[in-house]
């Protein structure tokens, strides 16, 4: 790849984004005689610079935003700044305190300043540099962006609307104050949610149950995930090396691991620590089922993580493959006692998976685990004969488990052990660890009189049930991830005591947190300017305004009085907000499925009436840099400015967004990136050399060339209306210049000037298809072939069906497949070729084929071929058979040209140059017959011919 020519990518990029802003070409306004197309992206956090994979989401929707413009559509496609909640205050924190890993990222990585990196330990400093450096990079990258509606969300205005959102969602009974599960931090003493943790991980929140053995010292509460075996427990592992504490949990004397006893103290009140007991010294206890009866060991365990529930795990080896592998490993010799039982295993489950697998580490048995668990999950009964290691007093309360499912146990057994005071539930993060931004382990906290978003309400989740199916989403295959966190989500606190943001209208030492004020700002994207235009307060900025602006309510001339703005400049801004809304497309990446984008389909719901709910959704999978998520650890984070500087914007853009399918991660590698720009260079080289093409030759190369340009165009629409990026850039990019380069080698075989005329169509049709994905290319490129304006703007080109010439094509085709015959042959042959001869079958032969291509096109079989085809003796009987087994094996592109009344002799004589200039040596064509077949012992076959080389 020429580095000249990536700098002169980004040198025409610089050039062309300058005309784009000079001439306000991306700022959209109503036009009621152009159907309006609103598009938005998930606004940044102004935290730290863009990286490389930050880029293919607004990426995508540019490319979808551009070629809607170009279908005809006024676009809207705006940008905003997420100020909100902990991600910049946690940031500037650790500027603050010199964070090195942070300062050396600012420093060595982002390149910022030495100078600057001090000054961004204030949080408002740091939003806005890294704003400007943010949309500087969006800017460098191309994206077609209304930049008068910009704005951030700790603007008054802005809060205003999220004050007028919140008092709608708490009129509707959607906002109330509960006792809730939350991910906590534990230092900051706040909810945590995905973008308050490092690595973006939202905390899964689910359960354990905990089961009392008494011992002498005191209960050991057992946690567990899978109660159903509780029958089957044979010890209880305790880690040796870790300080247990002897506390009083709910009134009871419970003997826990050190951090259980402080995350406990999170869900359940008054925990007290009474002493300590270390876990060597637990290991000469014995303690007792309180279900089975049975007494059992506490045996030392390494792989006992203390930081998990209670630190106390039960031992089943029949059904846990840990269990069964390490009690073989001490030589601890004891019953196996199956309780569960699947079809197929001969043996206890666990059992016969470390047996047949024979795990080395503790990697190997984690996966023979979930393959245990999910088996016996979806598969396992309980056996018949559980109830013989119950206690007689149990045994009646539990008749019911025998031969049930596993999952129908565990809910019978759970609800058991709470009702007879055997044990309890606590709550755990199931993804652990997940870190807070401030660098702390969350832990789960019931919180009281917290404010919530309650997504469990039934009618809520009913609306936004009722939005989703009316979405488009984009891959479709994601709709079922939408559908599950729809169904997943519960209460959500909703708001903080820390970070920026809008006060909680009622409550105000509540701060709304990040990811309830981003759910329907799309909203005031459309009125935005206008605000700013018409100099208005945000004391104007009323609920009753808010009302009527978006939903229409209320009198206007009593709006005017109260908030005092001119009745027309509310019309106006009403009007605005009417002609763009609802929203057309929302582009994300797939992470934010389970969060940001399901409240987006809650909040619309609640707010909007169905004709303003959203039309689409279209979600990305992640960059991969090199093959490897990006990383600090790595130290591959590629910022994305300085990568558009080493690559040009063009070639960045159709690297993240055009290179893999919107579900699937795009990976992002320095060939890829170097394969893209030599394309582009090829493309531009011969768009700038188009003056030189005197040729006016109007031939077959050229109906072919005008052909496959119309194919594009009539194949890669429908492609690019489905966002199926990936699959038109391989037609529109590689796929077209492959065609034109085909093109110079069929008129260099004809030794005459390609025909400039024809080449300047294509080029024009192939810059506009480009446009989308490399626009700054395609308008340097417009420039080049003479015309005015901005490709940007200009027509999305549609296809010429009288262009398309299906019959030239196929001929093209057959040439090349008799070209690759020949080659394979010369590739075995001894000495040096002089001559080829072709022999083409007979015609009456053509005539059978094309005879049998009809009949089996109609579903008909050798039967029905052989009844219109009566053969005069055995021979001919065989020869029709071939001629028939001949054209079922044939490919489809095969068929086609059979069909076509050709004369194959003909067909071949027309591209005798080409085949001669391909292989270099003189061919000669000639009819097939018995004479041949004798001297050669060789058959000929229409579309099949006999090749000899002399």
């Amino acid at each position: 790849m020429s580095q000249n020519f990536n700098s002169f990518l980004v040198n025409i990029s610089e050039k062309w984004q300058k005309k784009w802003a000079e001439s306000k070409l991306f700022e959209s306004n109503p036009n009621d005689t152009e159907k309006k197309y609103f598009t938005t992206v998930a606004f940044p956090y102004p935290n730290s610079p863009f990286h490389l994979g930050h880029g293919r989401t607004y990426t995508t929707a540019d490319i979808y935003a551009r070629y809607m413009r170009m279908k005809g559509y006024n676009v809207l496609f705006p940008m905003g700044f997420h100020y909100t909640g902990t991600p910049i205050i946690t940031m500037a924190d650790d500027v603050a305190k010199g964070e090195k890993e942070v300062i050396d990222i600012f420093k060595n990585i982002y390149e910022i300043p030495s100078d600057v990196i001090p000054k961004l330990s204030d949080p408002l400093f740091m939003a806005n540099y890294f704003k400007e450096d943010i949309k500087q990079a969006m800017r460098e990258l191309g994206l077609s962006i209304d930049w008068r509606r910009e704005f951030t969300t700790i603007d008054p205005e802005f809060s205003s609307f999220i004050i007028w959102q919140f008092n709608i969602l708490q009129s509707k009974g959607y906002i109330v104050k509960d006792t809730h599960p939350v991910g906590w931090c534990p230092v900051h003493n706040l909810p945590v949610g995905m973008h308050d943790t490092k690595g973006d991980m939202e905390p899964d929140i689910g359960e354990y149950i905990v089961i009392y053995f008494e011992s002498e010292k005191g209960v050991l509460p057992v946690a567990t995930l899978r109660p159903e075996t509780i029958f089957g427990v044979v010890a209880i592992w305790i880690n040796p090396k870790v300080t247990y504490v002897l506390a009083k949990i709910k009134g009871i004397n419970m003997i826990v691991s050190e951090r259980a006893a402080f995350k406990l103290g999170f869900q359940i009140d008054d925990v007290e620590v009474i002493g300590k007991i270390s876990g060597s010294e637990l290991t000469k206890l014995k303690a007792k089922n309180p279900i089975t009866g049975k007494e059992v060991p506490l045996l030392p365990a390494d792989f006992v993580d203390p930081d998990v529930a209670t630190g106390v795990v039960m031992s089943v080896p029949a059904h846990a493959p840990f269990d069964y592998y390490y009690l073989r490993k001490i030589n601890y010799h004891t019953d196996i006692i199956p309780v569960v039982s699947v079809e197929g295993y001969s043996k206890p489950t666990a059992v016969e998976v470390v047996e047949k697998n024979n795990p080395k580490n503790d990697t190997d048995l984690k996966k023979l685990t979930e393959l245990v668990y999910k088996t016996e999950y979806n598969k396992g009964k309980m056996r018949d004969d559980v109830l013989q290691y119950v206690e007689d007093k149990y045994k009646d309360k539990l008749k019911e488990i025998v031969g049930l499912s596993v999952p129908d146990a565990r809910k019978i057994i759970t609800s058991f052990i709470i009702d007879n005071n055997l044990g309890t539930k606590i709550l755990e993060i199931m993804n652990r660890p997940v870190y807070c931004r401030c660098g702390n382990e969350v832990v789960v906290k019931i919180l009281k009189d917290q404010w919530f978003l309650d997504y469990g309400n039934p009618e809520w989740k009913a609306l936004a049930k009722k939005l989703l199916s009316s979405m488009r989403v984009v891959p479709d295959e994601v709709r079922k991830d939408f559908e599950y966190a729809l169904d997943w989500l519960q209460k959500r606190a909703c708001a903080r005591t820390r970070g920026l943001g809008t006060p909680l209208p009622w409550d105000k030492k509540w701060i709304i947190e990040s990811l309830s004020d981003s759910t329907i700002y799309m909203a005031f994207y459309t009125i935005a300017h206008k605000i700013r235009e018409n100099k208005l307060h945000a004391s104007q900025l009323t609920l009753d305004f808010w009302n009527y602006v978006m939903l229409g309510k209320g009198n206007i001339d009593e709006v005017a009085v109260s908030t005092k703005i001119p009745k027309n400049i509310i019309e106006d801004i009403r009007k605005e907000f009417t002609y763009w809304y609802p929203l057309d497309m929302r582009h994300s990446g797939s992470d934010l499925i389970p969060n940001h984008l399901s409240f987006f389909i809650f909040n619309h719901a609640a707010v909007f009436p169905e004709n303003l709910w959203p039309r689409g959704v279209a979600v990305n999978g992640l960059v991969l840099y090199e093959g490897k998520k990006m990383s600090k650890s790595l130290r591959n984070i590629i910022p994305l400015r300085k990568a558009i500087r080493i690559y040009g914007s063009d070639v960045i853009r159709i690297v993240l967004a055009a290179l893999a399918d919107m579900g699937s991660e795009s990976n992002f590698t320095d060939s890829s990136a170097k394969a893209v720009s030599d394309t582009l260079k090829r493309f531009y080289d011969i768009s700038s050399s188009l003056s030189q093409y005197k040729g006016e030759t109007y031939g077959m190369e050229e109906r072919w060339l005008l052909s496959r340009l119309n194919d594009v165009i009539k194949l890669a629409t429908p492609l690019m209306d489905q966002m199926r990026f990936r699959e038109a850039l391989n037609m529109i990019l590689f796929g077209l210049l492959s065609d034109i380069n085909e093109y110079f080698e069929m008129i260099k075989a004809e030794k005459r000037d390609p025909n400039g005329k024809v080449l300047k169509e294509v080029l024009e049709g192939w810059t506009k298809l480009v446009s989308p994905f490399a626009p700054h290319l395609a308008e340097e490129i417009w420039s080049l072939l003479g015309k005015d304006g901005f490709v940007s703007i200009e027509t999305w080109p549609t296809y010429d069906e009288g262009k398309i010439d299906i019959k030239t094509e196929l001929i093209h085709e057959y040439h090349h497949d008799l070209i690759d015959d020949v080659k394979a042959i010369l590739n075995v042959f001894k000495g040096t070729p002089k001559i080829i001869k072709i022999y083409v079958a007979e015609d009456y032969k053509m005539k059978l084929l094309k005879d049998a291509i009809e009949v089996l096109n109609s579903g008909g079989t050798l039967k029905n071929f052989m009844s219109t085809h009566k053969p005069k003796n055995s021979n001919e009987a065989k020869e029709n058979q071939k001629i028939f087994e001949y054209a079922n094996s044939l490919s489809d592109y095969m068929k086609k040209l059979a069909l076509y009344d050709i004369n194959e002799e003909e067909v071949i004589k027309e591209g005798i140059q080409y085949i001669q200039y391909k292989l270099g040596i003189e061919v000669k064509v000639e009819k097939f017959n018995d004479e041949i077949k004798k001297k050669y012992n060789k058959d000929s076959l229409p579309l099949r011919p006999a090749i000899i080389i002399e």
